[in-house]
């Protein structure tokens, strides 16, 4: 399981995981500390903070 990112995310800011070699929502493990919602575009995944109130950590890794 590969770490692909991981950080803090403030309240009303994301994450961005770029989409390469081949990269799903299938693929990815999140762990988060509070709410996110995942947004999927052509070239990436965004990541948002859902909560109202807090800063989140999110750690994003790659399915083996």
């Amino acid at each position: 399981m590969a770490v692909l990112k991981e950080g803090g995310v403030p309240i009303g800011r994301f994450m961005i995981i770029n989409k390469t070699d081949g990269l799903t929502k299938d693929d990815l493990i999140i762990e988060a500390n509070g709410l996110y919602k995942i947004l999927e575009k052509p070239d990436a995944f965004i990541i948002k903070n859902d909560e109202c109130c807090r800063s989140i950590v999110i750690k994003v890794s790659k399915k083996d």
